[in-house]
């Protein structure tokens, strides 16, 4: 794909604010940027905003948006959003781009926690979400990872010990593989994260809690538990910053429709209910969703999954105050997680679905042997560092080496950046693509004697999706219904009314469309489309306008002269 900028690195955010000011001085016509509020460091949480607003302004069509970063390290998300910008803007005089432009709206919110982000990017160091001390105002004893050897990467550390848990697997010396039961001779090891002891008594290692335990993406008001309960749901829910500043924003930005969140790892697309199987949401939801991501899976090959079903698995557990859950049953949006990168499938190793309870010891040995025979193959075996003896202040003889799990595992290595953005991008393409679109069609006037007229017109809804986007959406009236106006200087409406709500509109995704053994025929259906009919008086070579609108179908115009 064609596109502006180099995908040799992870942005910092500078360099998204630097790339997206960029984008409104070049393209005043296209863009705004604007902040939806402020993190606990002073960073502005960056909402971008894309059209054609020679069509219309961006309240006023359709949208969708893309978001990353709602986990701090997951970067590879973040530059998934900025390459559909990037993609957009460099082919703006593609006929599939000004299509999307001229129908629809496009919302970027790139880094969700650029606090986070940025510790993530400039410190060796993992973050889940922001770095705020929580649920503990003070680190706690135990080992706390850190990089000791000043590699710049945080590692493993192994450990000779008689009750230790691990051995060198015999399959690659590289991997560690499972102690067995009947273990009694040889070298074993205890495995930790690279790293210092807090407190340490002589004897006994066990891993601290982290120091920045919030979880964002547990932190939504939907199926919300307290922290005992889910670690790192937060204090109460939308007790963030960056929680609370995002829910505002979808809540408020009545014309958004569908929302796809960039996250990573794994390769797959997942979707919602995440607090319930879904087999208890609304059918005609998820038709919509199994639809919607086999295009995931055309363009990318990731497995398109619901996230209680499959992605969960467990029948006792749900996602709890998930941003998923929030946008689609708080909300009424379509809403997808896109895990980015897929390093076990590439060495041999697809998801099973549904995920199942345990994996076996010998397979996770597998996984680990093949993991770095791709990395050798493909990524010149950089990512992984064999096992090396170091001298620890605390422990004494150890040894530091595996996976470079921020850039290999978590992340994609810097030369499948380009290849994993651009797969995602031509899915937001389609995606986009489905949202509702409304026609006023066969407009025409009859002249009724006097100065009376009979003014009709059929409205009609060419998109995929309904004007109520959801069932979810319709039930809790989060979707609003079309309004038919008509207006015009020195009009007055005679039978009808100038202002009144005609309901909602099927898209042609809930057209039922079956093969029998005459051929293809469509079948019984909600209706598409609706006739419109006023009776006006006014002078003749009146300009009449007609206006059919709701916030999340956008609007259509037609004007008729009397």
């Amino acid at each position: 794909m064609k596109c502006t900028y180099t995908y040799d690195h992870y942005y910092r955010y500078q360099e998204i604010i630097d790339i997206l000011e960029k984008y409104v001085h070049d393209y005043p016509g296209y863009c705004r940027l604007t902040a939806l509020g402020k993190t606990a460091q002073g960073r502005d949480i960056l909402k971008f905003e894309l059209t054609d607003r020679s069509t219309g302004e961006f309240e006023d069509k359709p949208a969708f948006c893309v978001t990353g970063n709602i986990h701090a390290g997951e970067v590879t998300g973040s530059m998934c959003a900025m390459y559909l910008l990037d993609y957009l803007f460099t082919n703006l005089e593609d006929a599939q781009v000004q299509t999307i432009l001229k129908n629809f709206t496009v919302y970027c919110v790139p880094r969700i926690s650029p606090d986070g982000s940025e510790y993530y990017l400039t410190t060796p160091n993992m973050i889940r979400s922001v770095p705020k001390m929580h649920p503990f105002p003070d680190p706690l004893p135990g080992l706390h990872a850190e990089d000791i050897d000043g590699d710049g990467v945080i590692r493993l550390m192994r450990v000779k010990s008689k009750t230790g848990l691990w051995k060198v697997s015999e399959k690659d010396p590289r991997v560690m593989t499972k102690r067995r039961p009947d273990d009694m001779e040889g070298t074993f090891y205890n495995v930790y994260d690279e790293g210092k002891i807090l407190e340490f008594d002589g004897a006994d290692i066990q891993p601290a809690p982290g120091v920045f335990g919030n979880d964002l993406n547990r932190n939504f008001p939907v199926n919300w538990l307290p922290e005992h309960q889910q670690a790192g749901s937060g204090a109460y829910a939308l007790s963030n910053d960056e929680s609370r500043i995002m829910a505002e924003f979808i809540n408020a930005q009545k014309n958004l429709c569908a929302i796809l969140n960039f996250h990573t790892m794994g390769g797959m697309y997942l979707y919602p209910p995440g607090m319930k199987g879904s087999k208890l949401a609304a059918k005609e939801d998820m038709l919509r969703y199994d639809e919607i991501g086999r295009m995931a899976v055309e363009e990318t090959t990731f497995p398109c999954v619901n996230i209680k079903d499959d992605y969960v698995g467990l029948a006792d557990m749900s996602v709890v105050g998930a941003f998923d859950d929030f946008n689609y049953f708080a909300q009424g949006l379509v809403n997808y997680t896109c895990e980015c990168w897929d390093l076990d499938p590439r060495a041999g190793f697809p998801h099973p679905w549904p995920r199942p309870e345990r994996v076996a010891d010998e397979t996770e040995e597998a996984i680990a042997a093949a993991r770095l025979k791709w990395l050798d193959e493909n990524n010149n075996g950089e990512g992984h560092m064999n096992w090396t003896a170091f001298d620890h202040p605390q422990l004494g003889e150890v040894e530091i080496g595996g996976l470079d799990v921020k850039a290999v595992v978590q992340n994609c290595p810097i030369k499948f950046l380009p290849e994993e953005c651009e797969k995602h991008t031509r899915f937001m393409l389609r995606f986009i693509k489905t949202l509702p679109r409304l026609l006023l069609d066969d407009v025409k006037v009859t002249a009724l004697g006097g100065d009376n007229h009979k003014v009709e017109a059929v409205v009609q809804n060419m998109g995929y999706l309904p004007t109520y986007i959801t069932k979810e959406g319709l039930d809790t009236r989060k979707s609003r219904p079309l309004t038919a106006v008509v207006s015009g200087e020195g009009v007055e409406v005679v039978e009808g009314k100038a202002k009144t709500e005609i309901g909602h509109l099927q898209g042609f995704s809930g057209v039922r469309a079956a093969t029998i053994h005459t051929g293809p025929v469509t079948v019984k259906h909600e209706p598409f489309a609706k006739k419109l009919s006023w009776v006006v008086k006014g002078a003749a070579g009146t300009e009449v306008t007609l206006t059919v609108s709701a916030p999340r179908a956008g609007r259509a115009v037609a004007k008729v002269t009397l």
